[in-house]
């Protein structure tokens, strides 16, 4: 029976790699990548962050949920036959033609997954076999509504390991005229989950052992990655703690989303309120965070009380100092400052040295100084809002439509 086990798991790593969504999200990573790059460019001048910067981070999150989730699917019984799986594909791959992240959280793409299970089988599809509708009828959609849950676990630690420089800054024109910086919270993980299948070596060892039978006495393990991912555009609110206010919120939905599924083992109905609740507030955290966002003013703004740090450059000697994204530069070799030329003189000031003044995101001071070397980059890599002019084609944005 080991040996079965050992088998099949090598067989699901290996359809891990023939899954149509593995190469989709590589061309999605890609396309975003691309997108930011150019808009990189348009507002300031350079690329600040490098390739595939979306799914930086994640490697460890993705291999970690997808073990535990693995266990947890697997062990209770639950099997999902290939054609639901390639329904909740081709589900994803739509969802993500906008190329906006925020459309693949499982929220959305596991919510239709789920409505899609219970019409299709119920229409007169002649120009699909006959086989796939009586796999999708005997789909368990409670193990649907149970992975939903368990995913939404996972978009909440995604959003809770956000870092102070890991959102992608942006330069626009606010509702006055005057520039004004935001910056978008993205990002894109893929968690390889095992499901089982029908067809295979293992076979069942209880009998509750697939807890949802779909016609054979013998299963297989199949690999599939699933995608996880967020988008929001914040501009009144730090992204750390919009992020870390996202991450609260979709932390409580996933416990109350998976405890309903768990109870639609016994009442079948709560798997229905489950996915009804998942989408419902995930559409409702999001509108909460978009609310509040445009209640406070522009958090990225030129003021007279210092400059503040718009975006520091992976690798930068700004990065090696520590600086984060929200601070406030006040002084520059002791001398003060609150605009880019200001900083660029103070900096001439001492080419061996330089030593900045800072107030913290919690309106703390503090100190960061290092020494000066050949080839460090021009304002240290630090990225501010441009109080003088905004770069030519950079349009004002409406705040509503990028939300």
């Amino acid at each position: 029976m080991t040996i079965d086990w050992l088998v099949e798991i090598s067989k699901g790593i290996g359809r891990f790699f023939l899954h149509p969504v593995f190469y989709w999200a590589i061309f999605l990573l890609g396309m975003t990548t691309f997108l930011r790059i150019k808009r990189e460019r348009k507002h300031f001048g350079i690329k600040i962050f490098g390739i595939l910067t979306e799914a930086r981070g994640t490697l460890g999150i993705s291999l970690l949920s997808g073990l535990v989730i693995s266990l947890i699917v697997i062990g209770s019984g639950f099997s999902f036959p290939y054609a639901s799986v390639l329904l909740w594909t081709v589900v994803v791959i739509l969802a993500s033609l906008s190329m906006k992240l925020s459309w693949i959280s499982p929220a959305y793409t596991l919510a239709a997954t789920y409505f899609l299970l219970l019409m299709l089988p119920d229409q007169s599809l002649s120009f699909l076999p006959e086989e796939w509708l009586q796999l999708w009828e005997s789909t368990s959609i409670k193990g649907v509504a149970i992975l939903l849950g368990l995913l939404l676990f996972v978009e909440a630690i995604l959003y809770m390991n956000h870092n102070d420089n890991d959102s992608f800054p942006e330069s626009v024109v606010g509702k006055r005229g005057k520039p004004i910086g935001q910056h978008r919270l993205k990002k894109l993980a893929i968690l390889p989950i095992f499901f089982l299948i029908p067809g295979g070596a293992i076979e069942s060892f209880a009998s509750w052992w697939p807890m949802f039978s779909v016609g054979g006495e013998s299963y297989g393990l199949m690999a599939v990655p699933a995608l996880v991912g967020y988008e929001h555009l914040v501009r009144g609110i730090a992204p750390k703690e919009a992020s870390r206010t996202l991450g609260k919120t979709t932390f409580i939905l996933a416990s109350v989303v998976t405890a309903l599924a768990v109870g639609s083992i016994y009442v079948p109905l709560l798997s229905l309120v489950a996915i009804l609740v998942a989408l419902l507030g995930r559409e409702l955290s999001t509108f909460i965070i978009r609310f509040f966002d445009q209640q406070k003013n522009p958090f990225f703004t030129p003021r007279s009380d210092g400059l503040p740090v718009l975006a520091v450059i992976p690798g930068s000697a700004a990065d090696k100092m520590g600086l984060c994204v929200g601070e406030r530069i006040e002084k520059v070799n002791n001398r003060k400052v609150d605009n880019e030329d200001d900083f660029y003189h103070a900096l001439q000031k001492n080419r061996a040295y330089c030593k900045l003044e800072v107030r913290d995101t919690r309106g703390e001071p503090r100190f960061a100084q290092r020494a000066m070397y050949e080839g460090d980059y021009y304002e240290l890599g630090l990225i501010f809002v441009k109080d003088h002019h905004v770069y030519e084609g950079v349009e004002s944005e409406l705040y509503q439509k990028d939300s």
